[in-house]
């Protein structure tokens, strides 16, 4: 199978040598020079890219069965070129070829936006406010559309990601003090990133379309999450305050019964700490 994967960081690297070892004949994209060598032991062809190169993104999908886009922005400035800009080239390019393709794309579960705290699944209706989720709803919207074309369309929705190099307790170290922004009992949502790989994997085997949330089975608050970390690493519990929050304090419970239904098993229900 011919499977390109437009933008490699964390996730992207991770799911190219996992595919590589299903033996697919694999096209992978990155902006990082630096990606290259790691690329080059297991793709057969690595381009150094932006989602908006139009010329590049024509070639790849004439060239490709299985279109894979996990593109990250590095920071705020970034959000809506790697997002939606790279979304509408790809639409763009669709509408010149004659084939239709299968695309998986993923987005984070953001797109919810503050729900209260109630539980939230792929029907729940997308609330969010701040101007970087929106971008992600328009990209999906504008992913979703390629099913106009004839096209397979996955969308993953992805809680929190952690993993090798981005291990819970190393994440909280780098942001622990003594009093953290944000309200104390709005509950989190993780996911490993094993997970991830394994699901777009289970996507590709059994030909799955449509929503999809990746998060595993906890929901603890943040407050008893940080007091079960710094249990751990004989470190004092931090207070909260969400007058300091300068981010959108959203609270909301993701359900992941929906790709288990699919007959996902996950490798890391609980967190791993």
């Amino acid at each position: 199978m011919k499977t390109t994967i437009i933008g490699c960081g964390y996730i992207g690297l991770a799911l190219a040598e996992k595919l590589h070892q299903k033996h697919h004949f694999l096209t992978c994209t990155t902006i990082n020079p630096k990606s290259i060598e790691k690329l080059k032991k297991t793709t057969q062809k690595s381009i150094i890219m932006r989602g908006t190169d139009k010329n590049e993104i024509s070639l790849i999908l004439e060239d490709n069965d299985v279109i894979i886009v996990t593109v990250e922005a590095k920071n705020p400035d970034e959000f809506e070129n790697t997002y939606l800009q790279t979304a509408h080239t790809i639409k763009e390019c669709a509408k010149e070829i004659d084939t239709p393709k299968r695309i998986i794309f993923t987005s984070k579960t953001s797109v919810y936006g503050n729900q209260d705290g109630m539980w939230v699944d792929e029907s729940t209706p997308l609330k969010a406010k701040d101007h970087f989720a929106k971008i992600l709803i328009d990209t999906e919207n504008t992913i979703f559309s390629l099913t106009d074309l004839g096209w397979s369309v996955a969308i993953l929705r992805l809680s929190q990601v952690y993993g090798p190099n981005k291990e819970i307790i190393d994440l909280f170290k780098e942001s622990y003090k003594k009093v953290i922004p944000g309200h104390s009992d709005y509950y989190t949502n993780m996911v490993h990133r094993d997970d991830v790989v394994g699901i777009i994997s289970y996507l590709i085997d059994h030909d799955i379309q449509g929503i999809y949330n990746a998060t595993d089975d906890e929901h603890p608050t943040r407050e008893d999450f940080a007091k079960k970390i710094c249990a751990k690493l004989n470190l004092d519990p931090p207070s909260f305050d969400p007058n300091l929050a300068d981010f959108p304090d959203n609270n909301k419970r993701v359900a992941n019964y929906r790709i288990k239904e699919k007959g996902y098993l996950f490798k890391h229900p609980t967190r791993v700490l």
